[in-house]
C-alpha cells in the first residue's frame, strides 16, 4: 500500500505554453513525423510519471534558465539523430484539485529539433 502511495506522488501533469502545443499539433498533424509523434508521446508519459528514466537525460538548459528567471530542463526525445527533438519544460506552477489536494504540474515550453 505504502508503494502505491509513493507512485501517486511521483505523477505529474502536463501544461503546455500556446508555443508548445502549437509545435507539437504540427507533430501530431504530419504523417512524414509518425516515428517522432510516438517517441514525443513516449517522452510526456515519462515526464508524467518517471523523471529519472534513463533515456530522458534531463538535465538544465542555463541559456534558457538565465534567459526566462526559472529552472528549465531539457528531456531527450530522440538521440544521435540529425536534428534531434527534444522537449523543454519547467516544474509548476502547482495547482490545488477541489478537494485541496496539490496537483504537481510541469509546464512543457517546446517540444523541437536541437539546433546541431
Amino acid at each position: 500500500m505504502a508503494h502505491l502511495q509513493n507512485t501517486q506522488m511521483t505523477h505529474r501533469e502536463l501544461r503546455f505554453t500556446l508555443e508548445a502545443d502549437k509545435q507539437l499539433t504540427i507533430i501530431e498533424d504530419d504523417p512524414s513525423l509518425k516515428d517522432v509523434q510516438e517517441q514525443v508521446r513516449k517522452t510526456l508519459r515519462y515526464l508524467e510519471t518517471n523523471l529519472r528514466a534513463k533515456s530522458l537525460q534531463t538535465h538544465e538548459y542555463h541559456s534558457l534558465t538565465r534567459r526566462y528567471g526559472i529552472k528549465v530542463f531539457e528531456a531527450y526525445v530522440q538521440q544521435k539523430a540529425p536534428g534531434a527533438y527534444r522537449v523543454f519544460w519547467h516544474y509548476g506552477l502547482d495547482e490545488i484539485s477541489k478537494d485541496g489536494k496539490r496537483i504537481p504540474i510541469i509546464t512543457i515550453i517546446a517540444i523541437t529539433p536541437h539546433s546541431d
